[in-house]
């Protein structure tokens, strides 16, 4: 929900009671340990690899508390929000907005054909369906130039010549993925062209009888897919 409540912060010390939790990015694996930029190590028996997207964010409660409360004071002083983005993220905000927010104007551009690209033709015009009907304009095949507003005009021009006028916009596009920190590690040679890691249908790393990965970072087709539908 876009509200800023403390609750919305899982606290994973409470459920991982007979856990270590490290709060410092990865930077290099052995065959024993993952190494991080603040000096530290975390020893393993058996290595699972979730590293997702590369997108920053806050480290500590406090910030993260802080940037939540921005983002949803942010929707709430505006009256027409842009989101830039027809994958997951800007699909899922465009849903909460509209759903939390019916009087907030918002428009939704995506440069591909249709929502959610990578998921099958009848669930994404089922996303598109949905939106529209509660009064989202999505525009597709166009991008946005998010440097052409000036003066503080509020008016986004799009690649069609389009003038979209919005109070605040947010950014929904895809990230690259977090795995060039690997390209100089032990598991270099089981990266792929586009940075994803090789595995079996186990989803173990090719050749590594102990490190698994997960999510975005596997080379396997329709992984998004699957984990939306679980």
């Amino acid at each position: 929900m876009l509200i800023s409540l403390s609750s919305i912060l899982i606290n994973h010390r409470e459920y991982l009671t007979n856990g270590r939790i490290i709060t410092s990015a990865a930077i290099n694996i052995t065959d024993t340990e993952v190494l991080t930029t603040n000096g530290g190590h975390g020893v393993y028996d058996y290595l699972v690899i979730a590293t997702g997207h590369g997108d920053p964010v806050p480290v500590t409660k406090v910030e993260r508390l802080h940037q939540y409360d921005a983002e949803n004071q942010k929707i709430q002083s505006a009256q027409s929000i842009l989101i830039v983005g027809g994958g997951p993220s800007g699909v899922e905000l465009a849903g909460e907005i509209a759903t939390d927010f019916p009087g907030k104007k918002v428009t939704l551009v995506h440069k591909g054909p249709r929502l959610l690209e990578f998921i099958g033709t009848k669930a994404s015009d089922k996303s598109l369906g949905w939106l529209r009907s509660r009064k989202v304009e999505v525009k597709l095949e166009q991008a946005v130039d998010l440097n052409s507003t000036s003066d503080g005009s509020q008016v986004y021009r799009t690649s069609t010549g389009e003038s979209i006028q919005a109070d605040c916009h947010f950014l929904c596009v895809a990230k690259p993925l977090a795995t060039e920190w690997l390209s100089e590690s032990i598991l270099k040679t089981n990266l792929d062209k586009n940075g994803r890691l090789m595995v079996d249908e186990y989803l173990r790393v090719k050749g590594r009888s102990n490190k698994f990965a997960i999510g975005d970072i596997t080379d396997i087709p329709g992984t998004q897919t699957r984990l939306l539908s679980s």
